[in-house]
């Protein structure tokens, strides 16, 4: 059975803010910007995304870690590209694929 606080956590709404609270503290759009990509990130059933960080500076993400195959990789970094408000993606996520 799924832990109680992850289902909460996946259903949370953001927070929508206005251009004066953004201008006024601009990294508070980061946050919201992370959040959006890994709700989209862990939307895909097929990527497995435990191993892989996603930093948001100044709407520029940043993608780390490690990823099964190329495949994947492209496709976080097309996630993140695609979020309303990322201005530059830097993918940064290494393939190494599963031990057998």
């Amino acid at each position: 059975m799924p832990d109680p606080t992850e289902d909460e956590e996946l259903t949370l709404e953001l927070p929508l803010l206005s251009a004066r609270t953004r201008a006024m503290n601009p990294s508070s759009h980061d946050v919201v910007l992370q959040a959006r990509i890994w709700e989209q990130i862990r939307a895909t059933r097929e990527l497995d995304a435990t191993q892989v960080s996603v930093v948001v500076r100044n709407r520029s993400a940043t993608l780390f870690g490690t990823v099964a195959d190329e495949a994947q990789r492209a496709q976080m970094a097309g996630i993140a590209a695609r979020i309303s408000g990322v201005l530059e993606v830097t993918n940064r996520l290494k393939v190494e694929p599963p031990a057998r």
